[in-house]
């Protein structure tokens, strides 16, 4: 499978864009959220919190859920690409 976007890239396209005009520190001020809250979630450095979800689910007319499955999928892909690394046995349970 691909790497995915991280969400933060999706976020940004959605939320500053030509359609909209919005600089990072508008759409920080219409989420109601300081500009670095948004920015490290733009850059990659933070996902996107079940609180970050619903701001942008009213701020764009989607659902909260579509959020978090972005950051969920985003989140499983990444967390299967370091399961190698991991040196953990399964459990022999008794039948």
């Amino acid at each position: 499978m691909y790497k995915p976007l991280h969400p933060g890239e999706i976020v940004r396209d959605a939320v500053c864009n030509e359609e909209t005009g919005l600089t990072v520190s508008d759409a920080a001020i219409k989420l109601g959220v300081q500009r670095t809250t948004l920015s490290r979630v733009f850059n990659g450095h933070a996902g996107i919190s079940p609180e970050m979800a619903m701001r942008l689910s009213l701020l764009l007319g989607t659902s909260i859920e579509m959020w978090l499955n972005i950051q969920r999928d985003y989140d499983i892909w990444k967390i299967r690409h370091i399961k190698p690394k991991l040196k953990i046995k399964q459990l022999k349970l008794a039948a």
